[in-house]
């Protein structure tokens, strides 16, 4: 019988408004804590994409300058950077150069006889 009591003492408790109130105000805590979690870890995969992308940017650019190293710590290198920038030449060499003939010149094509008819003012067709 103290089961049968017992029973109804916790269905009464369960039925107050004051612990409906108490549950519905847990659950809605839980549900915001829920969604506040869900936005931060979206917000984190995002910067990690980012940053993935970042990574593999720099990897680039550390492959490029590694190739310049390379190119540079050579002799030949230095010395075909030092004449790009600065017009260096040694004893001895001369500039060559080359130049198109001036005779060759284009003449412009005449119009056809349907674009000489046309008005002035059409554009289009």
């Amino acid at each position: 019988m103290l089961d049968f009591y017992q029973k109804r003492k916790l269905k009464g408790i369960l039925l107050l408004p004051i612990t409906r109130i108490i549950l519905f105000l847990i659950v809605v805590f839980l549900a915001y804590s829920a969604f506040v979690r869900y936005k931060i870890a979206a917000e984190m995969k995002e910067r990690r994409e980012q940053a993935e992308i970042e990574v593999q940017e720099l990897e680039k650019q550390k492959r490029l300058l590694e190739k310049k190293v390379d190119y540079l710590s050579n002799e030949r290198g230095i010395e075909a950077e030092l004449r790009r920038q600065f017009d260096v030449t040694l004893p001895g060499e001369e500039v060559i150069v080359i130049m198109e003939p001036e005779n060759q010149q284009t003449e412009p094509v005449a119009a056809t006889s349907s674009e000489k008819e046309r008005p002035w003012y059409v554009f289009w067709d």
